[in-house]
């Protein structure tokens, strides 16, 4: 009797010992087959994005180009008149701006060659992407400034798609791809950082004028006096008001 016990706890033993290391083995093949797919789906998250609606733009053809500070610009370079936008991308009265109102003021006043019109880059630190949204729109300016104001007018127009994304990267390379970039060599940029000082110094510029929000804007290096301005049309009025008055009836 003892010998059968014995070797029946041996063999229930043995057996024991085969099921856990099966189980083990099954174990990690499932972790191993998570992981993996884990990955993927990451990958895949990374790396897919739904193609931008196009901005409905006027149809105008403007000359574009850099001024010395390096801040991308439209419209004749020996204008009477400069105004400057401190805007944010992120910012939803600044895609109100460029989407609904800056249009008008293209026709009238930047494709007549009354106005120079410089954008100057100021993300809010309150907008996670604002800044990436910047050195999106500065990598697209490495392949020309028609291409930085491409940009612009994608990042504004699908402002909602890529604004609450953890990472954007794979939305701009494909509005990098819509507006016919090199994508590898927007890739190649966006991935350097090498904007990150320039927008850091566009920033540190705004805060030193005490720009009281965006979008905000300057004519001829006066900042538009916004105070109690409750709406962006209110303050584009403004914008309007200052420009006439520093054409003199031009």
């Amino acid at each position: 009797m003892s010998t059968r016990s014995q070797r029946g706890r041996a063999v229930q033993t043995k057996k024991s010992g085969v099921s856990r290391t099966l189980y083990i083995a099954m174990g990690a093949v499932v972790l191993l087959v998570i992981a993996v797919a884990a990955t993927v789906a990451l990958q895949n998250r990374q790396t897919a994005a739904t193609p931008g609606r196009d901005p409905a733009r006027p149809a105008t053809n403007v000359p574009t180009g850099v001024d010395a500070n390096g801040f991308f610009f439209k419209g004749n370079a020996s204008a009477p008149v400069v105004v400057t936008e401190f805007s944010d991308f992120q910012c939803p009265g600044c895609a109100y701006y460029a989407t609904i109102l800056s249009s008008q003021f293209e026709q009238e006043y930047i494709a007549t060659g009354k106005v120079k019109f410089v954008y100057h880059e100021y993300p809010l630190s309150g907008h996670v992407n604002g800044a990436p949204a910047a050195y999106a729109a500065r990598c697209a300016g490495e392949q020309g400034a028609d291409k930085y104001w491409a940009m612009h007018d994608y990042l504004f127009t699908n402002q909602r798609q890529w604004s609450p994304q953890s990472d954007p990267r794979a939305q701009f390379v494909a509005y990098a791809r819509q507006i016919g970039l090199d994508t590898a060599a927007f890739e190649q940029c966006y991935a350097s950082n090498r904007f990150r000082d320039a927008i850091n110094q566009a920033k540190a510029a705004g805060d030193a004028l005490r720009i009281p929000g965006t979008p905000s804007f300057a004519v001829n290096g006066q900042i538009v006096d916004t105070t109690g301005a409750t709406s962006v049309e209110e303050i584009y009025t403004r914008m309007r008001q200052a420009v006439d008055a520093a054409l003199g009836g031009r």
